[in-house]
This record gives C-alpha cells, sequence and structure tokens, in this order.
C-alpha cells in the first residue's frame, strides 16, 4: 500500500487523539458517576476540581505528544513498510518496540526518582497520589517529551538490525501503549483476564508506585523491576 509522508502523519495523530479521548471519556466516568467508584483501588474521594486545575498541563501534554508523533514519523518515514505484514513480522516487532520502549521507560523513570531530578522534574507526576485515567499526562512537560520519544528509541534500534519497520505495528504498539498508560493510572481494579498475564503490569503495579512514591518503576513489563530488584508488593 503506498501511504505518504502527510497521509502517515494523519494516521499516526488520529490513533493519538482517539486513544486520548478514550482516556478523557473514562476519566469523566470516574470523576462524574458512581459507575466505577467501587472497583477504586484506593476507595479515597477524588474531586474533580483538582482535575480541572491540572487540565492545562495535561493539554500542553497532549500537544507535546501529538508534536513528537508528528516529526518522529517524518523523520523515521524512508524505513518504514506500509505493507500488510505476515502475522509473525507483525507480531515480531510489535514486541521487539514495546520490549525496547519499556526498558528505555524503566531506566529513565528510575533515575526520575534521584534526588535531583525527582525535586525539580518528577515530583509534578506525583502530584497524583491517587491517579486518574488522564493524568498519566500531568507531567513535567520536559519529562514528557523525553518519554514520549520511547518508541522512536524502539524504532531506531530495531532499524540497526532490520532495514525496515512495518507501520501497522507501530500503529499498534502506540495504541496499546498509550491505552495501557490510561488503564494503570486510572486507579480501577484490573480485571481477572489481565492480572493472570505473567509479568504483565497492572493497575495494582503502578498504583502501589504513585501510593509508595518508589519502586515498581516498569510499565508495560513487570519483569524488569524484578531483575533489577525494585519490585515491591505492599501498600
Amino acid at each position: 500500500m503506498d501511504i505518504g509522508v502527510n497521509q502517515a502523519i494523519l494516521i499516526t495523530v488520529s490513533i493519538l487523539l482517539t486513544t486520548n479521548l478514550i482516556g478523557y471519556i473514562y476519566t469523566a466516568l470516574i470523576l462524574h458517576t458512581d459507575l466505577i467508584n467501587d472497583q477504586r483501588i484506593q476507595p479515597k474521594k477524588y474531586f474533580s476540581r483538582r482535575f480541572y486545575q491540572r487540565l492545562p498541563l495535561i493539554l500542553f501534554n497532549l500537544f507535546l505528544l501529538l508534536s513528537v508523533g508528528v516529526v518522529g514519523v517524518y523523520l523515521f518515514y524512508d524505513i518504514l513498510d506500509f505493507s500488510i505484514p505476515t502475522l509473525g513480522v507483525f507480531l515480531l516487532q510489535l514486541l521487539l518496540i514495546f520490549l525496547i520502549d519499556d526498558l528505555y521507560f524503566y531506566l529513565y523513570h528510575s533515575a526520575l526518582h534521584t534526588k535531583f531530578l525527582y525535586k525539580h522534574i518528577h515530583k509534578t507526576h506525583h502530584r497524583s497520589t491517587m491517579p486518574i485515567p488522564m493524568e498519566y499526562i500531568f507531567t513535567h512537560p520536559l519529562e514528557w517529551f523525553l518519554g514520549a520519544i520511547g518508541p522512536f528509541i524502539g524504532l531506531a534500534v530495531i532499524a540497526i538490525f532490520i532495514p525496515q519497520i512495518n507501520i501497522y505495528a507501530f500503529w499498534t504498539m502506540i495504541a496499546l501503549r498509550n491505552l495501557h498508560e490510561l488503564d494503570i493510572h486510572s486507579g480501577v481494579k484490573s480485571s481477572k483476564a489481565t492480572s493472570a498475564i505473567p509479568f504483565y503490569g497492572t493497575t495494582e503495579h503502578h498504583d502501589l508506585h504513585h501510593s509508595r512514591n518508589k519502586g515498581n518503576y516498569a510499565s508495560t513489563f513487570t519483569f524488569w523491576d524484578k531483575i533489577f530488584g525494585t519490585e515491591i508488593t505492599k501498600r
């Protein structure tokens, strides 16, 4: 399939906007209805006024995310493969992008908990001790920018060994990554199905990080915390 750079950028932006729209709807359900309250991990009341005070920074960081998506696709366009992949190629590249991005996130996130970086950058995100979905993007803009480039770091590393990277694997990755970030910041108990997936980063795993303000630095794959000895299991 022949997809031009402008069309590739448009689809990328549409994916990012759609997943964040889902996140906003999810957030509104938590703030303005009782439909999910009995599934909250932390039973404390969340005040909607707090979220709307944080919304300008959230929207600015959303703009940064879209900008990274636009520039990233433009810069990597020549190494992207727009053909329909075989299932094996699709799954392999999807897994590789996820693994590289998640290792980068783990190392980057744990570094943000060092004294200087936490005080000047990461402390903003940890004002959410009981986060809700869209607060995944309530961060210092520099922190968010450096985190948002993770998937493109994955592309760059894979490109060393594989001449072309399938765009469908990349698009699937950024959609799942955003939805997962919304989920683990929701404060809503994980389903039995997701909890049963080995090494899957559940809401409970990340909510514990926010409530304890340490440990559980991984996002998608919790085995990074096991490997580096930073896993915590008790509140």
